[in-house]
């Protein structure tokens, strides 16, 4: 149910951006890109690439796969955000920390708020994203010693665009909310199946806050997939908030099977699928008889 949710989730972000493609096919792609974003963790890159691979082929503008893909992860992110003030206030309210502590937190859940408020001007306010986009443009003639301009200026009116079409159609933005929303409530279910599956049922409150920072640990860790610090991380927080060891660290490589590796397998025969039915590029160079 939560990657159903999530796939359908990049299908409407991609119609928001008049990504004309079938709504099955987008989901479908979305299935496969999310998976190997979930396996590896690369800054999406590889995710990317499959959508590249598949959406160009059917005629889907660069610009456009890449907005529609940052106005989703954009979106995805907000659902993050939306949990990591419930598992800060229950750590607060139930375990209370030492002074130092407390402040290490309180800064790092301001530092996250303050990034995701200007995500979204720049995502929401033309004049924010075009000083940022100036910003990239100018950091990239410094670094790559290459202009830039002209491609973030098309990304640019893709995200106008995009923004308009959610204004123009709230019932679709409003779907894709609820889709997000969807996809982190099941997963967060997937995540109870796990510990009632090895021991006692834990607490809605604990679920929440050790399966937040164990994420977000594995998201911002350089490792491919988080592997091993989503773990480490989930672990030890449920520990410290009163979860047996042993059951922790149980249910999170559990986790770490049936959400990342098992969905990973049965991409593949959609991966297979979908290089079948891509039509096949124009042969470069070709001579006129």
């Amino acid at each position: 149910l939560s990657y159903t949710c999530m796939s359908y989730a990049f299908a409407v972000s991609n119609r928001l951006f008049s990504v004309k493609m079938a709504l099955h096919e987008l989901a479908k792609i979305g299935f496969v890109s999310q998976v190997l974003n979930h396996l590896l963790s690369s800054g999406g890159a590889a995710g990317y690439s499959m959508r590249f691979l598949t959406m160009g082929r059917q005629g889907v503008r660069t610009q456009d796969i890449l907005a529609a893909s940052f106005f989703h992860f954009y979106v995805t992110s907000l659902g993050m955000l939306s949990l990591l003030p419930a598992g800060v206030a229950y750590v607060l309210l139930r375990h209370p920390l030492s002074g130092s502590m407390t402040r290490a937190l309180g800064f790092g859940m301001v530092l996250m708020v303050a990034i995701f408020l200007l995500g979204t001007l720049t995502v929401f306010v033309r004049p924010v994203r075009t000083a940022v986009i100036h910003l990239v443009a100018r950091a990239g003639r410094t670094v790559a010693r290459r202009d830039i301009n002209e491609p973030l200026a098309e990304f640019n009116d893709t995200i106008s665009r995009g923004v308009d079409g959610a204004r123009r159609r709230p019932a679709r933005f409003l779907a894709l909310l609820a889709l997000v929303s969807a996809d982190w409530i099941f997963s967060l279910i997937a995540m109870a199946f796990c510990f009632n599956a090895l021991g006692d049922p834990i607490k809605a409150g604990v679920l929440v806050t050790g399966y937040t920072f164990g994420v977000l640990a594995g998201v911002l860790s350089m490792i491919p997939g988080g592997l091993g610090v989503q773990e480490g991380s989930m672990a030890g927080i449920y520990a410290l908030l009163g979860v047996p060891f042993q059951q922790a660290v149980l249910a999170a490589v559990l986790f770490r099977i049936v959400y990342y590796f098992v969905p990973y397998l049965v991409s593949l025969a959609f991966y297979r699928r979908m290089l079948r039915q891509l039509p096949a590029p124009e042969t470069a160079g070709a001579i006129e008889p």
